[in-house]
């Protein structure tokens, strides 16, 4: 009896492995917006053609995946990112994601490529359905089109 229980408890620490922080991996942000800055920057003369949310949305993390919904950044933890350069001269970005629940999850990823200065060299990508197994992992993988991509963001939604 002791065994199967040291058993079962080795198989779901190993299945939750990948939750665990390591040094390699790298930052997974929340978004956050601050509306008293949007109110405290805001034209009292009516409409404006430039931004004026200035320190309202915090800065996206350049190479990092960004969660929208707060349960989803408690439940998914990015445990590898990484890019490779592909024969035509473009960008791959491969992220393993780890499900930390003991539920089963669909969520969807897209990715903005970026240039060295963070402007966007391409338009976003499709939205792309990812299955992530109870206690498991999967892998988001998108390439670019533009030979300029430097930096890139992939945003995580639930489905």
């Amino acid at each position: 009896m002791k065994n199967a229980f040291l058993g079962a408890v080795g198989a779901l620490a190993l299945s939750l492995a990948g939750c665990a922080s390591t040094p390699s991996a790298r930052p997974q942000a929340l978004l956050k917006c601050d509306y008293q800055a949007l109110k405290k920057n805001a034209p009292a003369g009516g409409p404006a053609l430039t931004s004026v949310a200035y320190g309202s949305v915090r800065d996206i993390p350049a190479d990092a995946v960004l969660m929208s919904d707060r349960a989803l950044y408690h439940s998914v933890i990015v445990q590898h990112l990484s890019t490779t350069a592909t024969a035509g001269g473009t960008v791959q970005v491969t992220a393993r994601l780890a499900n930390c629940t003991g539920a089963p999850m669909d969520v969807r990823a897209r990715v903005a490529f970026l240039d060295g200065n963070m402007a966007p060299v391409e338009g976003v990508s499709a939205w792309r359905p990812v299955f992530l197994p109870a206690g498991g992992m999967a892998v988001y993988q998108e390439s670019s089109l533009s030979q300029r991509a430097a930096h890139y963001y992939i945003e995580l939604a639930p489905n």
